[in-house]
């Protein structure tokens, strides 16, 4: 078999395992593990290495995502952290490789842009139909409860699922009922079964967004007027958000430094440990994989609980790699956002979701760290800058 056989064998399987990854993504670590293993391994054999200087160039999502990781990789050289763990860090971070390898196998082809968006959608259904199956007992719940996932996690994803279905309810006449469907389940499981905070915060962010792009200026008023009401109106009718809510607010009232175990009360703890770490090296942090150390060293002789990251990606860079690090990971979603308008509306519309929304989660949690939303992110954002560009009007 010739080398050029190969490449085209390997080309063709690496966007069946880009498909395969995207499907796992919303539904189990393992498989999405596995699967984007198969992508590296006919990426390798593909013979696309041969196009990334020429990409990284053209592409400064690909160039920041490479600079970024390799920032990451000198950080362990001056990490107080063991080299195991050190590096166990680095690789959490493998997705911002990801992102242009998947760049790199999907350029220029839009039937394995469209299938791969489509594996990502199907499976957010299926882990919202496991979900109500479980809600209603006819499945058995799972360890994380109503959901194959952690519940911020299937939160994320049902937040992503309802703003994906609604952008296809309206580009798509002739399917608008059952994409208006999948958008009302996917926000009934939201309000309902899913107790993710940040879900739900991403999911009211993402419909006031859609709203700004899609309405013109006089109905956009009319549709934040609309989203008002119906947030308190959602806070009425359901427990789950008003339970969830109610919890947020003592957490905050009652936070007590060091002392509080509540979810956002320990949060607290860890941003004021991330800003005094932060500013004892503010320009390139204290390594890849430093924070755990530093903040033990931190807290002891205190009641502050441990922890490997502080629940915000902005200040886990920074902590990490410093100000420069932190810059550096704003222009690679700022680039991705520019790119965006570049693009044709549906794509445009898309990545501009999937940027606002990995930007949002950041605040509450460590999401280029966390391994599913990591990488949606590497896998959708790369898929979707590989779109063609906006046709020019005739």
């Amino acid at each position: 078999m010739t080398t050029a056989r190969i490449q085209t064998l390997c080309l063709r399987w690496g966007g069946f395992a880009v498909i395969a990854t995207c499907f796992c993504i919303p539904l189990s670590t393992s498989l999405m593990e596995l699967c984007s293993v198969l992508v590296v391994l006919f990426w390798l054999g593909s013979g696309r290495a041969a196009i990334m200087p020429g990409l990284v160039r053209r592409q400064p999502a690909a160039a920041l995502a490479v600079l970024l990781f390799l920032y990451f990789l000198l950080a362990v050289s001056y990490s107080p952290a063991e080299p195991g763990e050190a590096f166990a860090i680095l690789m959490k971070y493998r997705e911002l490789l990801l992102l242009p390898l998947v760049l790199s196998l999907a350029i220029g082809n839009q039937e394995l842009i469209r299938r791969a968006e489509n594996g990502f959608v199907a499976g957010a259904v299926v882990l919202m139909l496991v979900s109500y199956a479980m809600g209603l007992g006819l499945l058995p719940a799972a360890k994380y409860g109503n959901s194959l996932l952690f519940h911020i996690t299937h939160s994320f994803f049902m937040a992503l699922l309802a703003y994906w279905a609604l952008q296809r309810a309206i580009d798509r006449p002739r399917q608008r009922l059952p994409w208006t469907l999948v958008f009302l389940f996917a926000t009934a499981n939201l309000i309902f079964i899913a107790p993710g905070r940040t879900g739900m915060f991403t999911f009211a962010v993402l419909l006031g967004f859609a709203a700004l792009q899609r309405l013109s200026l006089k109905r956009r008023i009319a549709g934040c007027l609309v989203l008002i009401l119906l947030l308190p109106a959602g806070f009425m009718i359901s427990t789950n958000i008003s339970s969830r809510v109610q919890q947020a607010l003592q957490d905050i009232i009652h936070y007590e430094p060091g002392v509080s175990r509540s979810s956002l009360g320990m949060r607290l703890d860890w941003w004021g440990n991330s800003i005094e770490l932060i500013r004892e090296r503010p320009l390139f942090g204290h390594g890849t994989g430093a924070f755990a150390v530093r903040q033990q060293e931190l807290i002891t002789g205190g009641d502050t609980m441990p922890t490997d990251n502080p629940h915000n990606e902005y200040l886990f860079i920074a902590v990490q790699l410093g100000l420069t690090g932190l810059v550096l990971f704003l222009a690679l979603l700022t680039s991705q956002w520019i790119a965006a308008i570049g693009l044709d509306r549906h794509s445009r519309f898309l990545l501009q979701g999937v940027v606002l929304t990995m930007a949002t989660g950041c605040l509450m949690n460590s999401f280029l760290f966390d391994s599913h939303q990591g990488h949606f992110y590497a896998f959708l954002s790369a898929l979707l800058l590989a779109a063609p560009p906006q046709r020019p009007e005739a």
